[in-house]
Order: structure tokens, then C-alpha cells, then sequence
């Protein structure tokens, strides 16, 4: 039972790694070297924890992927024509 203790540290001591990787963040690295040199102090343990937390800006495939649905949603619900592309950086 006693060797469960360091076990249970050492995975509770690498989870904003874990949640920036399973996040795909754009700073895995950066937050993997932040949680290593300053996980120890819990201000820098919540600090990595919260930057993995926040995770990816919109990629550009979600972002397209959007846009295709809301052009379905916006034919489908009014009946007239979607909006062009063009416009689709304006209106965010």
C-alpha cells in the first residue's frame, strides 16, 4: 500500500500533460517543460493545469467543418441561398 503513494504523485504530477496531449494543444511541449521545472509549487502546477485546460484555438478543419453546417442549417431553415464563403471570416 505504501509503495501506491509516490505512484499516485507521480501521476497526479503529470495530468496538465496529460490533459494538454489528449486536448491536442498547440503547446504540449511548452506545457510538458512548464509542469516539469515548476509542478512541484502548486502555483506552478495550477498554472500548467489551467494552460492545458484552456486548450487549441479553433483549428482550421473545425473551422470549416462549422462553416459547412451552418450553411446546411442556414439553407435548410430560410430557404434561401448560403452566405458565400467570403463572408464566413467576417461574421465570427
Amino acid at each position: 500500500m505504501a509503495e501506491l503513494i509516490p505512484l499516485t504523485f507521480i501521476v497526479l504530477y503529470i495530468v496538465p500533460f496529460c490533459v494538454a496531449a489528449a486536448r491536442a494543444h498547440d503547446s504540449a511541449v511548452a506545457i510538458f517543460i512548464v509542469n516539469l521545472l515548476f509542478g512541484w509549487t502548486i502555483i506552478g502546477w495550477l498554472a500548467a493545469f489551467a494552460w492545458a485546460a484552456m486548450g487549441p484555438a479553433e483549428t482550421p478543419q473545425s473551422r470549416a467543418r462549422n462553416a459547412r453546417r451552418y450553411e446546411k442549417e442556414l439553407a435548410s431553415a430560410s430557404g434561401k441561398a448560403p452566405m458565400p464563403r467570403i463572408l464566413h471570416n467576417f461574421t465570427d
